[in-house]
C-alpha cells in the first residue's frame, strides 16, 4: 500500500503546467444577464482544484489546499458577486438556448479524490454553488473493492460515492481518463499524449478505447453520461479532440493559465483554460490571478 501511495501521490506532484497568460477584463453588463444574440461572448475563468485536506495537514502544497481555504474562496466570490455555473449552464449558453449569470465561473476539482467527498461537498451544499469533479476509472474501481485500503490523505471516490455526488444539484461528474493519468514514465505516455513513433491510428485505438471505458463506468454509475472531459496533466493532441467530440463530450479542459472566451458557438467550449489553486495564497491573490476584481466590503 506504501508503494501505491508513493506512486498515486506523485501524479498530482508531477503536474507543472502553470502558466503565466493573463486575461482581459471582461465587461460589465448593464442588465443582470450577459448579452445575448450577435454579442461576441463572455470572458468564463475557470479554477482548478485538487485534493483538499485540513489546515494541519503536511501534504498542503501546490495541489493540495486546505478546507479552510477553499471555503475562503467560496466566500470571497459570494461577496465580490461572481457565480459559479455548471457545465449544463455553459452549453446551453454556447447552443444559444441559455443564459449566463453575471460574472461567471466554473469550478473543477481534478482527479476524484475521496477528499472531495469529505471536504469540499459539504461546503459547495453550504455555499450553493456548482462544481465539476472529474474523476479517474482505474482509481474509482480501486476504491471500490471490498478490501480496498482507504485513507483521506490518498483514496480516492468509489462509484457509490460518484452515484451520490451525481443526484446532487451542485456536482457534475466530467471524465479524467480509465487510465491514462500516469507522469512521465516507462508505463505511461505522459496523459493523453502520443507515444514517440506511434502511428495515429494505434493512438486512436487506445484514446478511443480508454475514454469509453470511463464514459460507460460513469454512466453505469450515475445514469447520466459525461459531457466533461478534463485532460490528465493538460496534455491533448488535435486528434484527441475530434475523438472526444465524436464521442458526444462538448466540454474539454486544458491547464493552460488562460481564461477563455464563451460564444454562442459550442466550439468555444473545447481546451478552457484553468487556473491552479495552491496553498499558501490568499483567496484575493488567488483569483487576483484571474484578473477577478473583488467589489467593496471583501
Amino acid at each position: 500500500m506504501k508503494k501505491f501511495w508513493q506512486k498515486s501521490w506523485g501524479y498530482a506532484a508531477l503536474l507543472s503546467l502553470l502558466c503565466f497568460l493573463f486575461a482581459r477584463a471582461w465587461p460589465e453588463p448593464e442588465s443582470p444577464f450577459l448579452p445575448t444574440g450577435n454579442q461576441e461572448g463572455v470572458d468564463v475563468p475557470v479554477a482548478m482544484y485538487h485534493h483538499v485536506l485540513e489546515e494541519d495537514s503536511s501534504l498542503l502544497g501546490d495541489y493540495v489546499i486546505s478546507r479552510q481555504e477553499l471555503e475562503s474562496d467560496l466566500q470571497w466570490l459570494q461577496k465580490a458577486g461572481y457565480t459559479p455555473v455548471s457545465p449544463d449552464q455553459l452549453i446551453a449558453y454556447a447552443a444559444g438556448e441559455g443564459e449566463l449569470p453575471q460574472n461567471p465561473i466554473l469550478l473543477t476539482f481534478d482527479d476524484g479524490y475521496e477528499s472531495f467527498f469529505a471536504n469540499a461537498y459539504p461546503l459547495l451544499q453550504k455555499y450553493q454553488m456548482p462544481a465539476v469533479v472529474s474523476v479517474i476509472g482505474r482509481y474509482s474501481d480501486l476504491y471500490s473493492q471490498p478490501d480496498a485500503v482507504r485513507h483521506l490523505n490518498y483514496s480516492h471516490l468509489d462509484w457509490d460515492q460518484v452515484k451520490t455526488l451525481s443526484q446532487s444539484p451542485y456536482v457534475s461528474i466530467g471524465s479524467h481518463s480509465y487510465n491514462m493519468h500516469d507522469a512521465a514514465g516507462q508505463e505511461s505516455r505522459s496523459g493523453a499524449k502520443k507515444l514517440p513513433g506511434e502511428t495515429n491510428e494505434h493512438y486512436a485505438q487506445v484514446f478511443t478505447a480508454d475514454t469509453q471505458k470511463i464514459h460507460e463506468a460513469i454512466t453505469d454509475a450515475t445514469g447520466k453520461e459525461p459531457t466533461l472531459y478534463a485532460y490528465p496533466f493538460g496534455f491533448y493532441t488535435a486528434q484527441s479532440e475530434e475523438i472526444l467530440k465524436s464521442l458526444g463530450y462538448q466540454i474539454t479542459l486544458s491547464c493552460e493559465s488562460r481564461v477563455s472566451r464563451i460564444t454562442r458557438d459550442p466550439s468555444s467550449l473545447f481546451l478552457l483554460g484553468r487556473f491552479n489553486r495552491p496553498h499558501g495564497l490568499s483567496s484575493q491573490d488567488f483569483f487576483a490571478r484571474m484578473q477577478l476584481e473583488a467589489t467593496e466590503g471583501v
